[in-house]
């Protein structure tokens, strides 16, 4: 059955097939959705689903479901940078999208080449990164992407400013400037690391790690679930202009190094920019490009087991609901460009990638659609990790691995509760993070690191304890994620 596209998640779908009772349960879910009912009716009706399709039909629907969930967070987050960079809420007018973009071609290098001066500039504001799109009104090269970039205005200094203001605005084509940006980083001079953290907690270790990192002011700059990270997962799932994987490693390069520069001023003693990958959903996308071009650098997978990153995701939907915004009250620079973790934290943007997990859609019918996709996305991001650790030698894929039941004092070494590893863990990641394993972290930095975790472990505690699963919902859970085979070595169970 050729299905168009589902909402989140409860699904719109509509097919030319002749009826049958798998079509009659699609069918009744996109009436209801059409009437405007809440996500929670479509929860209930995903219920109707699991008793009428069969488990390959089922999750065939629910990621159509998921892939447009994705599609439509990243389109609202382009939206939302759009209006602050065209001005903020006051200002920003869509329908003078067209023309305030200066548009730059393939074929006008010397445009590119003064443009790049600009960006190399140490004295100059770095542009933003505000998406990375096609143009389907194009007639000549309407398939072709564009990066799109914004220059904060040159009154505000050389940082980003957080306030919404008028930005001067410029397309290029993405792969021909990512080249020219890629030859001119690797030119270039930098005592700067990178930390990349890879997440399979639903998004609670990576948000943990780097809020740590920004409150105990140890001169680690952050970026935190970029949006145009989720864009470029999207399109290296579908692909569907064939771009190689070398190109999809010099756009990566180019733009991390590019977002680097821009936060230099952030920038202190660690000499250390931490990148945080949008969610577990683009681990298995992002993770193996950016190990591949930025291999010396430092690599951190920070995972929970499966049932607690279940409750956790259910958390971030009951909070958020269908809502793409996590926070709405502040028009931050930092806000606005993330992509939200109740969507990159708890929806899987493609299939499960091993040849193995064929037991999977009969193990997915016994979970309601929320939990479903929680496990799934959990599931692909370790999978990738255990992947790659598996050609650890050949790769040289050695990432520091950190626990979030060890930091939430649920587990620990020797002790049921944690709480002698917790600081040790802490102090581990932290000195990680930072490049500082040949010195001492001050008592400070250590201190202001346990006040931030001891926060965010309340906050965690909080979110978890009102989507406490039952027993019989962990062993379903557990059952999903041990009888994939390539997950023998289940760090869940």
């Amino acid at each position: 059955m050729d299905a168009a596209i589902c909402t989140m998640p409860g699904g719109v779908c509509t097919s030319d097939d002749s009826t049958s009772f798998e079509d009659l349960a699609i069918y009744g879910t996109t009436a209801v959705i059409a009437m405007g009912l809440s996500i929670i009716l479509a929860m209930q009706l995903d219920g109707v689903s699991r008793r009428f399709l069969s488990p390959t039909s089922l999750l065939a629907k629910r990621r159509r479901e998921y892939r447009y969930a994705v599609e439509q967070g990243n389109e609202y987050t382009a939206l939302m940078i759009r209006q602050h960079v065209g001005g903020g809420k006051g200002l920003y007018d869509p329908k003078t999208e067209s023309v305030v973009w200066a548009k730059i071609g393939s074929s006008e290098t010397e445009e590119m080449d003064t443009l790049l001066s600009e960006i190399m500039d140490a004295k100059k504001a770095t542009p933003v990164i505000v998406a990375i799109e096609q143009d389907l009104e194009d007639d000549n090269n309407p398939n072709d992407y564009h990066l799109f970039l914004a220059f904060p205005p040159a009154s505000v200094g050389v940082s980003t400013p957080a306030a919404p203001n008028l930005y001067q605005r410029v397309r290029v084509p993405l792969f021909a400037f990512c080249e020219r940006l890629t030859n001119a980083f690797k030119e270039q001079m930098t005592s700067t690391a990178l930390c990349f953290v890879a997440d399979a907690s639903s998004g609670m270790g990576a948000e943990m790690l780097t809020d740590v990192a920004k409150d105990c002011n140890y001169g680690v700059a952050t970026i935190s679930n970029p949006a145009w990270m989720t864009t470029l997962a999207l399109i290296v799932s579908k692909n569907t202009q064939n771009i190689t994987t070398q190109q999809f490693e010099t756009i990566i390069f180019a733009l991390c190094r590019l977002d680097a520069f821009r936060v230099r001023e952030s920038v202190g003693v660690s000499r250390t920019v931490l990148f945080a990958l949008p969610g577990q959903a683009c681990v298995p996308q992002l993770l193996p490009l950016i190990q591949k071009v930025f291999v010396h650098e430092r690599h951190l997978f920070v995972y929970d087991d499966c049932c607690d990153s279940v409750e956790h995701g259910l958390g971030l939907i009951k909070k958020y609901g269908s809502s793409y915004r996590q926070k709405t009250s502040k028009e931050e620079w930092e806000l606005v460009s993330e992509t939200p973790t109740t969507i990159s934290a708890t929806v899987p943007i493609a299939p499960l990638r091993h040849i193995r997990a064929r037991a999977l859609p009969d193990t997915l019918t016994n979970l309601n659609s929320s939990q479903a996709s929680i496990v799934e996305a959990w599931m692909a991001s370790v999978d990738m990790h255990l992947d790659m650790k598996s050609r650890e030698k050949k790769i040289s894929y050695a990432p520091f691995v950190c626990r979030v039941g060890v930091l939430m004092k649920r587990s620990g070494i020797g002790n049921e509760v944690g709480s002698d590893v917790s600081e040790l863990a802490l102090k581990n990641v932290l000195e990680f993070i930072s490049g500082s394993k040949s010195r001492a972290l001050p008592e400070e930095v250590l201190e202001a690191a346990q006040s931030s975790l001891k926060r965010k472990r309340s906050e965690f505690e909080g979110i978890q304890s009102n989507n406490k699963l039952s027993p019989d919902e962990k062993i379903l859970i557990e059952k999903s994620v041990c009888n994939q085979s390539y997950l023998g070595k289940c760090i869940s169970c």
